[in-house]
C-alpha cells in the first residue's frame, strides 16, 4: 500500500477552498504525524475551511516510533515539516505532500518523492478529476494560499492553460 504522508500547509489550502473530499480522491489515505495534526487542529479551530480529523476517516495521525530524526531536523525546520520527513522516513513513504520550500528541499536531500498543493492539483488535472487548474490557484489566493506568480505562470504553461 502506497504510504502518503502530509504537512498541515496542503491540508489546509485544500479546507480553505472546500476541496478535501478531491484531495481524498487523489491521494486515497494520509499519514500525518501528531505535530501536524495539533497544527490543523489550532488552526481548524478558529477558521473557515475546518479540518475535524475525527470526521476524516482518510487521515490517520500516527505516533513517530523514534524523536531522533525529527531532533535532527528541528535546527532547519519547523516541527511540522521535521515530524513529516521523520515520520515519512520510518514509514517508508511513497509520497510526502509538503509546500513550504525549505521542507521540500530538506525531504528531497533525503531521497523522499514531494509535491505540493499544486503538484496535487495537476495530478487531479491529469486524471480527470478537475478540468483546469487556475481556478483551483485562483481560490487557494483569494485564501491566503501564496504562491509566487512566477510560479503560477509555469505551472499554468505545464498545464496548457497558459502560453
Amino acid at each position: 500500500m502506497n504510504k502518503i504522508v502530509s504537512n498541515a500547509t496542503p491540508l489546509i489550502a485544500f479546507a480553505k477552498i472546500g476541496q478535501l473530499p478531491l484531495m481524498q480522491k487523489i491521494v486515497g489515505n494520509l499519514l500525518i504525524p501528531e505535530a501536524v495534526a495539533q497544527e490543523v487542529s489550532a488552526y481548524s479551530s478558529t477558521a473557515p475551511g475546518a479540518i475535524i480529523l475525527a470526521d476524516e476517516s482518510w487521515i490517520q495521525v500516527e505516533s513517530l516510533q523514534s524523536q531522533t530524526q525529527m531532533q535532527l531536523l528541528l535546527p532547519t525546520l519547523d516541527r511540522g515539516e521535521a515530524a513529516v520527513i521523520a515520520l515519512a522516513l520510518e514509514q517508508k513513504a511513497s509520497l510526502v505532500l509538503i509546500d513550504e520550500l525549505t521542507g521540500r528541499k530538506v525531504a528531497q536531500s533525503l531521497q523522499l518523492n514531494v509535491t505540493g498543493s499544486v503538484g496535487l492539483l495537476i495530478k487531479a488535472k491529469q486524471i480527470g478529476e478537475i478540468d483546469a487548474v487556475n481556478p483551483f490557484l485562483h481560490a487557494m489566493h483569494k485564501e491566503g494560499i501564496y504562491f509566487s506568480q512566477r510560479f503560477i505562470d509555469a505551472v499554468l504553461k505545464h498545464v496548457g492553460e497558459l502560453s
